[in-house]
């Protein structure tokens, strides 16, 4: 009997692609690019390999930008301690500021379709939502989240704007410093 080649796809042991080579090729396209860079066919030209296969590894498009969005922020509140409201917000709100600054184009992404939020994204709204509510004395409507939130995606799409950014993150906490303050102190403005 002769070993002939065998047809069609490889068994596991002999394929040298994998999902998490797709994604360590896929990671920096995205971040100096951006997620429309990103393609199939640019992965399989940088892997030597088909589209196709990019693509029965990876799924769709959506589907990798979701795990590159993970992988991206992943563990971003590891190693925030239990402090005080102020404290512990400002805490979240630089972790969150040095994990996407250099990931503002996932960031963009997830702005752009929010279904692609990953769980340890929901994990720093979570976290910053029950400081903000114990520091405006519980605002159900989450003005104070959504200042603190937007003014931090502002800031990072901002300093990623360009090479020669001036901001840095002492900028960006000294503006987080003056609205904290302002919440811890009870400057309210505006009717109540």
């Amino acid at each position: 009997m002769t070993n002939s080649p065998t047809v069609g796809r490889p068994k596991k042991s002999e394929e040298r692609l994998s999902k998490q080579l797709i994604l360590q090729t896929a990671l920096p396209i995205v971040q100096k690019q951006g997620a429309d860079a990103l393609s199939f066919r640019l992965l399989a030209d940088k892997l030597k390999v088909t589209p196709m296969a990019v693509a029965y590894h990876s799924g769709s498009k959506r589907k990798l930008l979701a795990d590159l969005i993970e992988i991206a922020f992943a563990k971003t509140l590891q190693g925030i301690v239990e402090e005080e409201a102020s404290a512990k917000a400002r805490s979240i709100l630089s972790a969150y500021y040095l994990r996407a600054l250099p990931n503002a184009n996932l960031l963009r992404a997830v702005l752009d379709d929010i279904t692609l939020i990953s769980k340890d994204l929901m994990d720093v709204t979570d976290k910053l939502r029950a400081c903000t509510r114990e520091l405006d004395d519980g605002d159900e409507n989450d003005v104070l989240l959504h200042l603190l939130v937007d003014y931090t995606h502002g800031f990072v799409l901002s300093a990623a704007s360009g090479e020669n950014s001036p901001l840095t993150v002492d900028d960006f906490l000294r503006g987080i410093d003056w609205v904290l303050a302002r919440a811890a102190g009870g400057l309210h403005v505006g009717p109540k």
